[in-house]
C-alpha cells in the first residue's frame, strides 16, 4: 500500500463527551504517529454540551478529524453504522469516547493486520495479561457471565465480544453490513458473530480497561444482562 493512501479510519461515537474528546483525540494522534495516513471520524448524537464544537476547534491542529452530527435515529449502534458507512480507510478502528480504552495499543493491533495474521483484532478484557481499573465487582461478574454465555451459544471462540476496542479490515463491514441490527451494544457481539461466520479470522490481545462510567444499579444491571442474553439468542437463530 502506498503511503499516500488512507490506511485507517478511527470511529468514535459520542454523546456529551466534550471534556473527554479533547483528551482522547490528541492521544490517538500521538499513538498513530505519522507513518501512514488516517482519518478520525467523530459521530456525535447532537450533544448539548458542546462536543461538536470541541471537535471542530481541534481541526485546525489535527486536520485528519471529521465530524458527523446526527439528529435522528440516535444511539450507539446507529452511530457506529453511520461511522462505518463513511469510513474510507483500508482498516477501521473503533473505541469509546470515555477514555476507557488506551489508543497506544492501536499500532500493535494494526501490525497484526499488516502481517495478515488476522482480519480483526480485539483488545480483550478477558485474556491473560488484561486488567480492569475502577470496575465494580458486581458489574465485572455480570459482564464475564454474559461473555461466557455469548461465547458458548454463538460458538465464536472469542472471550470478549462486547468491547468496542478493535481494528479490522474494512472488507469485513462490506460483507456483513446487511446482517447487522443497530440494537445497542449487542451489535458489537453481532459483528463478531458474522465476522466469524463469513470466514474471517479474529485475534484477541490483552488490554487495560479503565472504567469511567457511573456505576449502574443492581436492578438495571440485571435487566441489561438479561436483555443482552435474549439478544444473543436472537443472533444465534439468524442464518
Amino acid at each position: 500500500m502506498k503511503k499516500s493512501e488512507l490506511k485507517l479510519s478511527v470511529i468514535i461515537p459520542t454523546y456529551n463527551e466534550k471534556r473527554n474528546i479533547k483528551i482522547l483525540i490528541p492521544r490517538i494522534v500521538k499513538a498513530l504517529g505519522n507513518q501512514f495516513f488516517y482519518e478520525i471520524i467523530v459521530v456525535d448524537d447532537n450533544s448539548p454540551d458542546g462536543t461538536a464544537e470541541a471537535v471542530r476547534s481541534m481541526k485546525k491542529k489535527f486536520h485528519s478529524i471529521n465530524i458527523i452530527i446526527r439528529k435522528k435515529n440516535r444511539g450507539f449502534a446507529n452511530s457506529m453504522i453511520e461511522g462505518f458507512g463513511n469510513a474510507k480507510g483500508r482498516y477501521i478502528a473503533t473505541l469509546d469516547s470515555d477514555l476507557c480504552h488506551d489508543p497506544k495499543i492501536f499500532p500493535a493491533m494494526i501490525k497484526i493486520l499488516d502481517s495478515n495474521d488476522a482480519d480483526m483484532v480485539i483488545g480483550s478484557r478477558y485474556v491473560k495479561g488484561s486488567s480492569f481499573s475502577g470496575k465494580p465487582i458486581i458489574k465485572e461478574m455480570a459482564s464475564r457471565t454474559a461473555q461466557l454465555i455469548a461465547k458458548v451459544l454463538l460458538g465464536v471462540g472469542v472471550n470478549d465480544t462486547t468491547n468496542n476496542f478493535r481494528v479490522f479490515k474494512s472488507e469485513i463491514y462490506k460483507k456483513i453490513r446487511s446482517k447487522l441490527h443497530p440494537t445497542g451494544n449487542v451489535m458489537l457481539t453481532e459483528i463478531v458473530f458474522w465476522t466469524k461466520k463469513k470466514g474471517f479470522r479474529i485475534k484477541e490481545i490483552p488490554t487495560k480497561y479503565f472504567e469511567h462510567r457511573e456505576d449502574a444499579t443492581k436492578i438495571r444491571l440485571g435487566k441489561e444482562t438479561i436483555k443482552f442474553i435474549i439478544n444473543v439468542f436472537k443472533i444465534r437463530m439468524e442464518k
